[in-house]
């Protein structure tokens, strides 16, 4: 693995269709998750992807350790109802109530970035890229404490850690195999600081690319695909598959 791809494996550990017509894909709230983005069921999963977001904006240059990515997803879910977290990158904050279906088109929309499957160059280089941001949530069935509240609709604990696994391709070959590699744990007493609930009531996953990470010398422009699978511990979650262009 490269320097630069060193850098963006942990930087997404701390923080956590066709082209040209909507996915026919149906998410599990019953709703099209957003264009570009088609998703599947692997196995029951007891929590559901929702609130998809597919844009550009800042993630920064090897020159700045790419910290511009840290602090854009920390603009997208600002406090006090998010915090930073040493372990969990975008973390819990103020205690807030459910439906958490929202917050990440609500951060965007006072943000401005643009969003889309469209996107030209310089939204995809320079310090520039093109995320996919989504929020998790309990499906119904299973009541306890959460940093949100002392009882109501968590991910347990016990399904943690939830692992995203993915790689972009750029007009159907292999762009970047490190797109994601990390786990998202569990609310409990090894974070630092602690938690002492039983699961999370919601949490955000953070996935960007550019051209830093392409094979040297490649073009810019192309049909790319993110593909990644985003499973739990018993063996369930989901596969989503995300498509945009780049042109000049």
């Amino acid at each position: 693995m490269s320097r630069f791809k060193s850098i963006r494996s942990v930087l997404l550990i701390i923080v956590l269709v066709t082209f040209f017509l909507p996915s026919t894909s149906v998410s599990a709230s019953g709703q099209p998750p957003t264009r570009g983005v088609h998703l599947e069921k692997v196995g029951h999963p007891a929590w559901k992807p929702v609130d998809f977001h597919i844009f550009s904006a800042p993630i920064g240059t090897a020159e700045t350790g790419y910290a511009e990515f840290g602090e854009t997803a920390a603009a997208i879910l600002p406090p006090p109802n998010h915090l930073p977290h040493p372990d969990l990158g975008i973390g819990p904050g103020a205690p807030h109530s459910p439906p958490y279906t929202s917050e990440i088109a609500n951060g965007l929309a006072l943000l401005g970035y643009h969003e889309g499957t469209h996107f030209q160059t310089d939204e995809f280089s320079n310090g520039m890229g093109v995320w996919l941001i989504w929020m998790a949530i309990p499906a119904p069935g299973t009541i306890g404490s959460s940093p949100d509240f002392t009882s109501g609709p968590i991910i347990p604990n016990s399904l943690f850690p939830i692992h995203a696994q993915g790689q972009t391709f750029r007009n159907g070959k292999l762009y970047d195999p490190y797109l994601a590699d990390y786990d998202v744990p569990a609310l409990d007493s090894n974070l630092n600081p602690p938690f002492f609930v039983d699961g999370h009531s919601h949490f955000p996953m953070f996935t960007a690319e550019n051209s830093d990470f392409g094979p040297p010398g490649s073009k810019i422009e192309g049909k790319y695909e993110f593909r990644m699978s985003i499973i739990d511990s018993t063996g369930n979650g989901w596969e989503i598959e995300t498509k945009f262009t780049v042109t000049k």
